[in-house]
């Protein structure tokens, strides 16, 4: 399994752009979104409410009021995207899942709702327990599909709550691969060239990661995703994490460790 850090992931829904965009055809209009979100629910009683349209970086979404949540539905191809269920946090501040058990209703959970789950080759690249304070807590696991030992656009997040095990918000993305996936800079390289973004720290521990960004609206770029930890300064962790082009060497991104 590929340790991806929860910062990586991050990175990754900022930097996906509007693929939505590079779709043929017109969009598919709310009366038919709406279809599809009352059928991602699959609680007929729910009344779904348009929202409003909105262009994010992820595509063009028609966005609903569940009551209790919201769905996000694709604007071109009908596919909910993204949904959080509010009511579903209750008993966010009682533990009574272990990791396994809610790893395997999230992994049930993507199995039936992201097309093409159990046929792609969706590697678990995060799983936390995340407290959120007064809030409460919740279980994320991330999917990404791996080809040819290349991360793709293509991700699930699931959420949990860890007292009843409901979900509390879900995201699916699936892109066409449209760029190359054989890097012209090497890892070693990449590696050299991240630490050339920390030059006074004293390296403990690198990782870098082939993975297939969105760097400019709709263009897929194959890029290396380094972390770097150094020994920390006055209690503080040094390195962070680096987006580097595999095919140019060019730094894309840079983010320090707070």
């Amino acid at each position: 399994m590929k340790q991806i850090p929860i910062i990586a992931i991050i990175c990754i829904f900022i930097t996906v752009s509007a693929a939505a965009a590079a779709n043929a055809g017109a969009p598919i209009g709310v009366d038919i979104a709406k279809g599809k979100a009352q059928e991602f629910i699959n609680t007929p009683d729910e009344t779904v409410q348009y929202q409003k349209t909105e262009n994010l970086n992820l595509g063009d979404y028609y966005i609903f009021n569940t009551g209790e949540g919201q769905v996000y539905v694709n604007a071109y191809t009908g596919t909910v995207e993204r949904a959080s269920f509010s009511h579903a946090q209750k008993d966010s501040h009682d533990i009574r899942l272990d990791p396994a058990e809610a790893e395997a209703v999230a992994m049930v959970y993507a199995g039936e709702k992201y097309g093409g789950f159990a046929g792609k080759n969706m590697q678990l690249v995060e799983s936390n327990l995340l407290s959120h304070g007064d809030a409460g807590s919740e279980y994320t696991y991330v999917w990404r599909e791996e080809v040819d030992g290349v991360l793709t656009p293509n991700t699930v997040v699931v959420s949990l709550d860890p007292g009843s095990g409901d979900v509390t918000s879900y995201i699916g993305i699936q892109r066409e691969i449209r760029c190359p996936l054989e890097p012209k800079v090497t890892r070693d390289e990449a590696l050299n060239i991240a630490a050339g973004q920390f030059p006074k720290i004293r390296v403990t521990d690198a990782t870098a990661d082939l993975s297939i960004e969105y760097t400019q609206p709709g263009m897929q770029a194959l890029t290396w995703v380094v972390t770097m930890k150094g020994e920390p300064e006055d209690y503080v962790l040094q390195g962070g994490l680096v987006v580097i082009d595999a095919q140019t060497g060019d730094v894309l991104m840079m983010s320090p460790y707070l």
